[in-house]
């Protein structure tokens, strides 16, 4: 190789592995302190709060970005089709949003902190 290739060498390398890590559609969660939950179904539910409007949540290993939702009591939060609705950092409930609800019409499954 000669010596004006190795830059252009380099830099397709380095383009290469940025492009390898841009195929997941996943998102990856740094957020600062996380708190595991168990359900009542066997299930484990990790949430994390970013922000007051924000929550991250790892549901069946799948991470998911969640959006403050209004309610009358407790922080809920949608996304991903899912409602995580919480009391305290020590009890919530999860629950399946149906196709175009922003609310759960179905009873979901209670989680204490673990």
């Amino acid at each position: 190789m000669n010596v004006t290739m190795k830059p252009v060498a380099l830099i397709a390398t380095l383009l290469l592995a940025a492009c390898a890590d841009a195929g997941t559609d996943q998102p990856t969660f740094e957020s600062a302190s996380t708190t595991v939950y168990q359900c009542n179904d066997g299930s484990v539910v990790e949430a994390s709060y970013p922000t007051s409007e924000t929550a991250q949540v790892v549901i069946q290993g799948k991470p998911i970005e969640m959006a403050s939702a209004v309610s009358a009591s407790g922080a809920r939060y949608v996304g991903g089709g899912w409602e995580w609705w919480t009391k305290g950092m020590t009890e919530g409930m999860l629950s399946p949003l149906a196709e175009g609800e922003t609310t759960a019409s179905t009873t979901g499954v209670n989680c204490t902190a673990s």
